[in-house]
Parts: structure tokens; sequence; C-alpha cells
């Protein structure tokens, strides 16, 4: 369980029961078996987040070794992984070791992080940046070079109320780039950052790699389904089904 404290601005800061059920993921049968058998062609994503491996294997915790299984045995371009550093849940090694995989893990699907998460982790991979830009060519170079030491297909940064920017290898041509400027809330009610994230990345993943959309279609509908949730009370308010189609 995660207590949520909202400040007056809507923005949310967490507390972790430790330890929690998802400490606890295991690698069973059913897992173990989709992975061995997931066909190249398949339609199978498996997302995770970097704070189920908060614990590694204290307390008896076992979801760290289980992420890193499904990491390091899934096939290329089938692993989103969320960036999410919550102090004091999370060590740079592990961090790095579950984005990179090991020493012949394919490349992730998709690393998602926010703008305060890049510049730790480019610190971490040893990435100097031209400045901390978080628009236009300067900020499609950071998210290239990221992706280049963390083996990803795909990088999606957000950047709060200004939307998100999303970048892509494109091995026939230049690299695809596109950003979104986000959607305002109007204003009229309560509202908290709760879910917003989750929202977001659950937009993201449905419209590039089960709808098969452009990404910049992808973009747009994780933007907006994020920017819903944010101008709402609560992490999984009522919404119209044109946000997710």
């Amino acid at each position: 369980m995660a207590i949520a404290m909202i400040a007056k601005n809507g923005d949310a800061t967490y507390e972790f029961n430790t330890p929690a059920a998802w400490d606890g993921l295991d690698m069973d049968d059913n897992l173990s078996t989709l992975i061995d058998n997931d066909a190249p062609d398949s339609t199978e994503i498996f997302v995770m987040g970097t704070i189920a491996a908060r614990l590694q294997s204290d307390k008896g915790a076992t979801s760290a070794s289980t992420l890193t299984t499904v990491r390091n045995k899934a096939r290329d371009g089938s692993v989103v992984l969320d960036v999410n550093l919550r102090s004091p849940w999370y060590n740079p090694q592990n961090v790095l070791e579950l984005a990179r995989g090991g020493d012949f893990a394919n490349k992730l699907a998709l690393l998602k992080l926010n703008e305060d998460e890049l510049v730790v982790l480019e610190e971490w991979c040893g990435i100097k940046s031209d400045g901390n830009e978080l628009t236009g060519a300067k900020l499609k170079n950071r998210m290239q070079k990221l992706a280049s030491s963390l083996n990803s297909q795909r990088v999606c940064v957000t950047r709060g109320a200004d939307g998100a920017a999303l970048w892509c290898e494109n091995t026939v041509g230049d690299d695809i780039f596109f950003e979104n400027s986000g959607y305002k809330l109007d204003g009229s009610g309560e509202s908290d950052t709760v879910g917003a994230g989750d929202a977001f990345l659950a937009a993201l993943v449905n419209s590039l790699f089960i709808l098969n959309e452009s990404p910049s279609k992808a973009l747009e509908r994780a933007c907006a389904l994020g920017g819903y949730v944010a101008g709402c009370r609560g992490a999984t308010p009522d919404h119209d089904k044109h946000l997710m189609r």
C-alpha cells in the first residue's frame, strides 16, 4: 500500500508500506512460459517500474530478481521500463542494470522518465549535456544519448504541465522525435497528480504497441489522458473511452 500526501498545488508525494505485496513478485511457471514462448511477431508487452525492485533481496523481497529475469529473457523490443526515483527507494547501479539488461539482453521497447529523472540518469551514465534544455533539438540530442547508453529503442520524457517528448530510433533513416505541449487544466474543481503518470504510460503503450499508431498520435493520446487524470481528484477517475481508443 502507498499513502499519497497531496500538496496545495495538487502535487503528490508518497510513503510506502515496507514490505508490500508488490515487493514479492515471483517468477512463476505462467510468466516463464509466456516469456519462453514469446514469438518475434507477438504483441506481448512487459511493463515494469524501477520502484518494484526497491528492496532487491532485503526482507525476503523477490520482485527485483523477477524483473531482472524478465528483462534479460524477453524478446527484443518487448519491455517497457518506467523510471520512478522515489527517495530513498532507489540505487543507481540497480536502476541502470535493469535498464540495460545483461550482456546479451535485447533492447527496451521504451524507457519512460520525467524531466528531473532525465538529469539524474544523465549523471549516472556519464553523459555530458550541453545544458538542461527540455525542448527542440537539444532535448532530442539528450534523449538520443540516453537511449544509446541505456539500450532502448525509444525514450519518453514527461514535463508535467508542459507535456512530453518522445524519441524513437529509426533504422532506415533519421531518428524520430515528437513533442506535445500538453493540455491545460480547466481549474474548475479539486485535482491532484495521483495516477497521472500511470495513465499517461498506459495510453502511450496502448497506442504504440497495441493499436500500432504513429508516435505523434501516441504522444497526443498519452498527454490527453495524463492531463485529464491530473485535472481530477484521485488516481482512476471515470473518463470517456475515446481517450484510449
